[in-house]
């Protein structure tokens, strides 16, 4: 054998061995491949739900400056709220603009007892009694926050409409007042909540919301007929479940 084929028979099998020693060296792939990263979740679309929660608020009137004479223009009222919602959401990278509707059964309630202790249409020493109840609401809510992939965050106000019944009564020396009317009162509403998404559809939410209904006139009639003014603000703690279409 000549001296050139003895070489290109060495380099033929020392290429052999570097390629058997590199493949050696290579990685195994074992199990299945990894799994796609998933999209962010999205936050546009309509939904529907329900809410409720509790509510603590105060009842306001000008008692004291009418002729029954009695320091009872502020008295608390509270109890359980809870309804059903529906809304829209869309989302511009991580801002979440939307809108909600409402209603709900409300049974907050309160009353007060006072004496009076100036001469007016009732004289002093006249007891009136003052009872408040409202039986629903209604909100037309904005909202802005944002997202942070599953959880958003946000503000919320609008308007809040809810009725309110309210009784009076007075008595002294054999006289008598009654008055008792329910009258439909709009103000507006602010809040913070959060929401999150356990998955495409389901939401899970809490919110503090604070709505002022402002004031109605209202009148009861004896003797005379003494006329106020009266409505209510609250506090409100909700929690809410959401789907998405």
């Amino acid at each position: 054998m000549s001296n050139r084929r003895k070489l290109l028979f060495a380099s033929a099998a020392l290429c052999a061995i570097a390629s058997t020693a590199f493949a050696a060296d290579l990685p195994t792939m074992k199990g299945p491949p990894p799994a796609p990263i998933a999209a962010p979740y999205s936050w546009t679309g309509f939904e529907v739900g329900v809410q409720g929660g509790y509510g603590w608020g105060v009842e306001n009137d000008n008692l004291s400056a009418t002729e029954f004479g009695v320091l009872a223009d502020h008295f608390d009222a509270n109890d359980a709220i809870g309804g059903a919602h529906v809304g829209y959401n869309q989302q511009f990278g991580s801002l979440v603009l939307g809108v909600r509707g409402e209603i709900d059964a409300s049974g907050l309630s309160g009353s007060i007892t006072k004496t009076s202790s100036s001469g007016g249409a009732c004289f002093e020493g006249c007891t009136v009694s003052l009872s408040f109840r409202n039986t629903w609401q209604a909100f037309l809510l904005g909202r802005a926050g944002f997202a942070f992939d599953r959880l958003l965050v946000y503000a919320t106000g609008g308007l809040a409409i809810g009725d309110d019944r309210e009784s009076v009564t007075a008595s002294n020396f054999g006289e008598v007042w009654n008055g008792a009317q329910t009258k439909t009162l709009v103000g507006g509403a602010i809040g913070l909540g959060a929401e999150y998404a356990f998955d495409e559809h389901w939401r899970f939410g809490a919110e503090w919301r604070y709505a002022n209904f402002g004031k109605r006139d209202y009148s009861a009639t004896g003797l005379t007929t003494v006329s106020y003014k009266a409505g209510f603000s609250e506090n409100l703690a909700l929690v809410d479940l959401s789907y998405r279409f």
